[in-house]
């Protein structure tokens, strides 16, 4: 992906891709089992302007408090839900939330038994019931960030 619309520097392209935009593609991609390729062409004289380094900035600056749920993960379990993905590494399942609903979070198709959950940017726990056929997370009022909020899950 790029973060304009040209592969190279084009000093006409103005049309830069938001961070918010960019971290979804990320997760977007990692919920599918892939690697996210980011291009940045560099000006004539090899520096990278300002637009980039501050999509950049954002990027892992999101990644440094959420970079778990990306880094050697694979596709999660639940796919096709469009407020949310899933990544997954070992026992851990992380809940990538697109659209922060009203009070309770429900997941189907998670397939474990979960013992913990946690929002993944600041570590503070959530509570959550789970039956033989969902998952349903009691979330904060508010997100604790503003692109994409992360519950990480352990399961048995």
């Amino acid at each position: 992906m790029t973060i304009n619309n040209t592969w190279a520097y084009n000093m006409h392209d103005r049309d830069f891709k938001s961070a918010q935009f960019l971290i979804r593609g990320l997760v977007e991609v990692a919920s599918r089992g892939g690697n996210f390729l980011l291009n940045v062409g560099p000006q004539p004289d090899g520096t990278i302007q300002p637009e980039f380094k501050d999509r950049l900035g954002e990027i892992g600056e999101w990644l440094s408090l959420n970079g778990e749920s990306i880094y050697e993960t694979t596709y999660g379990p639940i796919q096709g839900v469009a407020s949310l993905r899933t990544t997954m590494k070992g026992k851990s399942v992380f809940v990538h939330i697109f659209d922060w609903p009203a009070g309770t979070l429900e997941l189907t198709g998670l397939g474990a038994k979960a013992i913990s959950a946690r929002m993944l940017a600041n570590g503070e726990p959530v509570t959550f019931e789970q039956t033989e056929r969902s998952l349903q997370i009691k979330l904060p009022k508010q997100p604790p960030g503003s692109v994409v909020d992360v519950v990480a899950l352990k399961t048995l």
